[in-house]
């Protein structure tokens, strides 16, 4: 089931809330879902197109609506807008002046994802009605609950991040199945959201068998882990986050190796180099997922199936892309050993040429700081006269690859775990181990390790946020880093202050009011449910 996103089955699921005159014009909620989920074969496409649903939530209908980047680091300091070919949405990012026309404020498709789920939730039992278990086309008991596991963890995924961008927000676990019912429903706190994604993840963990091999395109049991881990560490209930980190490292990896198997049990134990990709195949993890010891959950983008990912900022696109790698970031990383910035072979970080073409620091059509994170290529070991190299295995004009070609976005992989832990264990006083776990990442990368008698709580924290913004640029997670961790304004505020100024606007910085690190509602969702108000900064 690898090219679990067809089009075919998409539009099957599709299919659920359409209408089809021809038959007998009713909606099809009414007509042909009650003739849907009577065997395996309807069960398997309702998962498919659920995880469909979602990768095209993130990875966007068309070209540059990667919501994946837009919510997850666009207002970070990992991007800036090309100012020749930006558009009002990528400039109100660009400027932190967002309003509820930006293309990207809208949560319906993650909504979308979240109805899919419901349905599968409500419908999965009723399918033995039809076909009894150990019959031809019967999905086993093992089946049901597994694909029940996967739906409630998707379910969490979408509401956390919901709940990071928006804030309060409706809470559904009923799916829409008439026209009759009522679809307005007034925002619930993020609270009680959060409360349902916790409730959820550890049905869905009870429901999954453990210590199993996992396939990458699935939530199973460390993808499961992941999230509620994620979940305590943006609540700051830090033990709860550690336990669920030591069940991670109990889980497997997609080639059968336990991510931790030492420190499942001791908080702060275990951990090495060993249970990561190795650093001159880093590369490979976003390549070819399914063959790393790190990798926990993935969106698999087929092209045949689902054409060119065409992803603002961090994939190769037909047209010009409307953002590049921030200047900030471009100015201060690579960490240069020999030779000025923009040598072909200056840098002792092995991450740097497998993510971005660090030659060409100009402002110049696509070729532009071009991102090559998700795109295979060939690596060549420092030696004494030369250099660590990278070259991509389809190379056109400093381009990657082409735009017909396979991308895998990682949504959790082992080292943006590993790092998380570190900040966890910073945060209940353990700084050895903090420092531990960021030192496996650094010395992977083949830089510098630390000390921690050199850092307190606060400069250590910095530490591991910096690691992680080298480690995971591209994977949409910076702005709730910052956003976590309450330093929107310390990073942020030089930064749009540089911007404002260049323009001739108001040098304001990111302003004082925290209400903003939420984006608005967009206009569309506010017109379709007039029991939603509106986030105080963004009101009329």
């Amino acid at each position: 089931m690898k090219k679990i996103f067809s089009t075919a089955i998409l539009s099957l699921i599709i299919s659920f809330t359409s209408c089809n005159k021809a038959i007998d014009e009713q909606p099809i909620s009414e007509g042909t879902l009650k003739d849907f989920f009577k065997s395996k074969l309807d069960a398997d496409a309702a998962i498919a197109g659920m995880y469909g649903e979602f990768q095209h939530t993130m990875i966007g209908e068309g070209q540059f609506q990667n919501r994946i980047t837009w919510w997850g680091e666009a207002r970070s300091d990992n991007w800036e807008t090309r100012s020749a070919y930006a558009t009002s949405s990528t400039n109100e990012i660009h400027l932190n002046g967002l309003t509820e026309n930006n293309a990207y404020a809208d949560w319906s498709p993650l909504y979308s994802t979240i109805g899919r789920a419901n349905l599968i939730l409500k419908n999965l039992p009723l399918i033995k009605n039809y076909v009894p278990v150990g019959t031809i086309g019967a999905l086993s008991l093992a089946q049901e609950d597994s694909y029940r596991a996967q739906s409630l963890a998707m379910r969490a995924l979408c509401y956390f991040w919901i709940v990071r961008i928006w804030g309060d927000a409706p809470l559904r676990t009923e799916p829409y199945e008439s026209i009759h019912e009522k679809a307005e429903q007034a925002r619930d706190p993020q609270a009680k959201i959060l409360d349902q994604c916790i409730k959820d993840l550890e049905e869905a963990y009870a429901l999954t068998v453990k210590n199993a091999t996992p396939t990458v395109w699935y939530l199973g049991e460390g993808a499961i882990c992941s999230i509620m881990a994620d979940i305590y560490m943006w609540k700051k209930d830090y033990p709860n986050a550690v336990i669920w980190f030591k069940r991670l490292f109990a889980a497997k990896a997609p080639t059968g190796k336990v991510y931790n198997a030492v420190g499942k049990d001791i908080t702060g134990a275990g951990g090495a180099v060993a249970d990561l990709q190795a650093g001159l195949t880093w590369n490979q993890q976003f390549t070819n997922p399914a063959g790393s010891l790190e990798s926990i959950f993935s969106i698999h983008w087929n092209y045949i199936a689902n054409g060119c990912a065409c992803m603002s900022g961090v994939s190769r696109t037909t047209n010009e892309n409307t953002i590049r790698m921030g200047t900030e970031l471009w100015t201060t990383w690579p960490t240069v050993s020999t030779a000025v910035y923009g040598s072909t072979t200056a840098t002792t970080d092995l991450r740097v040429k497998q993510t971005y073409n660090m030659t060409n620091a100009t402002n110049q059509p696509i070729r532009d700081r071009s991102f090559w994170k998700f795109y295979a290529g060939t690596y060549v070991a420092p030696t004494a006269t030369a250099g660590y190299n990278f070259t991509l295995q389809k190379y056109d004009n400093n381009l990657p690859a082409t735009t017909e070609t396979d991308v895998f976005i990682p949504i959790y992989r082992l080292s943006g775990m590993y790092l998380l832990y570190a900040e966890a264990l910073n945060k209940i006083g353990d700084r050895n181990n903090a420092v531990k776990y960021l030192n496996l990442i650094k010395t992977r990368a083949g830089v510098p390790t630390v000390v921690a008698a050199n850092y307190d709580e606060n400069t250590l924290e910095k530490e591991i946020l910096k690691e992680r913004q080298f480690e995971l640029i591209g994977e949409g997670v910076r702005w709730f880093d910052l956003v976590r961790t309450d330093r929107v304004k310390e990073v942020m505020d030089p930064i749009l202050i540089t911007r404002q100024a260049n323009i001739g606007n108001a040098q304001i910085g990111f302003g004082t009011d925290k209400k903003r690190y939420y984006w608005p509602l967009s206009l569309n969702v506010l017109n379709s449910n007039r029991l939603l108000v509106q986030n105080d900064p963004y009101k009329n």
